[in-house]
């Protein structure tokens, strides 16, 4: 009877012994193995039945049966340790299954062997919940600081002083971020390259001392092998390179970050200039990967270098505003591709989604000031009544064309070198769509 019931919990439990080996898994572990192994699993390596991250998966159950101590995995720090699928309660739909581990180390009362038991638990729905509650507050925070900033019944002239204000804020915010977090990034990453120059060295000393233990008198040999042992020294040396390098990568990454957001925020001069835009969007992608990481992002640009005249503020918040409609238009999973296509005078942004698409009802309003789809507190319908501006005052046009359930397309072209104003002809710059 309580063999039935541990096989029949809505969680995993699967046991394995020191060499990684299954011994036993509940019907949670089994109804996710190929059929032809259910019933030919045991003495298997579990790393072999689910190839999931099983580098991880190791470290972690070695570092049980060594120290005897328990080890938890929680869905933020690695959501997807073993491949399963979590099916949606209401819609069916099939998604990765974010998990939650915990490792304990028991032992076989009968043989006295160590074995480790592997708790897993599918938190797939509190994960999306919270991701969605993690949505939810940044744009409340989005609200919030834009009514502080926003007056009822703004024209399109006042639209205009909004970017720039946004701009400056941007820019004050990026300087800020600087500041205040490249510092402590620097001194954590010195110390943490003297900490694996450390680690090497003392690693070193061991290496060294270990191969003339024989030479020693018979306690003070005992004593050091002693030492070795208990505090698990082949553990060390194996994990602690590992752990300084992850730390490290982690650091370079918010670096990286840090220094996007300035680079693509702050600029030294003002008005009509020469702009990288294969940079600029390469900066923009990482700004909103970081900000909206459901999508996949694609970029593509046929030349190293493609340079336009403009004015860079105004450029990339129509570049961004897109951008980010793009990635909010994605709910689950899907991708958002943007190409530079260099032309003989003229350059095209050519940004697609795999989102929701926009009702052919609404496709040809969304260039009009507040108009907006999003629910009431996630949107003012700016976005893309700014980037319209913005490509209009480059001399350039815009064009959106969508498709309900099937995604959105938007295409942008400037000139690469813009006509002095009183050149021009009365013909206005077009935004069309489809």
């Amino acid at each position: 009877m309580f063999d039935q019931l541990v096989g029949k919990l809505p969680v995993g439990i699967g046991i394995v012994d020191e060499n990684f080996n299954v011994v036993y898994l509940n019907d949670f572990f089994l109804d996710r193995l190929p059929h032809e192994l259910r019933n030919d699993y045991k003495e298997k390596p579990v790393t072999e039945l689910f190839q999931g991250q099983g580098k991880f998966l190791k470290r972690r159950l070695k570092s049980v049966f060594v120290l005897q101590h328990p080890s938890f995995s929680y869905w933020e720090q690695r959501p997807h340790i073993f491949p399963f699928k979590s099916s949606r309660p209401i819609t069916g739909e099939e998604t990765q299954m974010y998990q939650n581990m915990e490792i304990l180390p028991i032992k076989d009362k009968t043989t006295g062997n160590k074995l480790a038991c592997i708790f897993l638990q599918d938190v797939t729905a509190q994960a999306s919940y919270f991701r969605a509650q993690q949505k939810l507050s940044e744009a409340l925070k989005k609200e919030h600081e834009a009514q502080r900033k926003l007056i009822r019944k703004l024209d399109t002239a006042q639209s205009q002083l909004i970017q720039a204000e946004k701009m400056a804020s941007t820019g004050q915010l990026a300087a800020g971020i600087a500041h205040e977090i490249n510092n402590p990034i620097g001194f954590v990453n010195a110390n943490l390259n003297t900490l694996g120059q450390y680690a090497a060295h003392l690693i070193s000393i061991c290496e060294g001392v270990q191969p003339h233990l024989n030479s020693f008198g018979e306690e003070v040999k005992e004593h050091i092998a002693s030492l070795f042992e208990s505090n698990h020294y082949d553990l060390l040396k194996e994990d602690m390179s590992e752990l300084i390098v992850e730390s490290t990568e982690g650091l370079t990454r918010v670096k990286d970050i840090v220094d996007n957001l300035k680079n693509f925020s702050l600029e030294t001069s003002e008005g009509i200039q020469t702009v990288e835009v294969c940079s600029v969007c390469n900066q923009l992608i990482t700004l909103i990967s970081a900000q909206y990481s459901t999508p996949q992002y694609k970029f593509e640009c046929a030349q190293e270098k493609v340079e336009v005249m403009g004015n860079p503020g105004p450029l990339k918040q129509a570049l961004m505003n897109v951008m980010i409609n793009a990635a909010q238009a994605i709910e689950d999973k899907g991708f958002v591709k943007l190409s530079v296509i260099e032309n003989t005078d003229t350059v095209t942004f050519k940004i697609l989604d795999s989102g929701k698409g926009i009702a052919q009802k609404n496709i040809k309003r969304v260039f009009e000031p507040f108009f907006t789809t999003k629910p009431e507190g996630q949107g003012q319908g700016l976005g893309l009544s700014v980037a319209y501006t913005a490509i209009e005052q480059h001399q350039g046009k815009i064009s959106i064309s969508s498709k309900e359930g099937k995604g959105t397309v938007v295409e942008i072209t400037i000139p690469k070198k813009l006509v002095p104003t009183e050149e021009l002809t009365e013909t206005a710059p077009e935004h069309e769509t489809e």
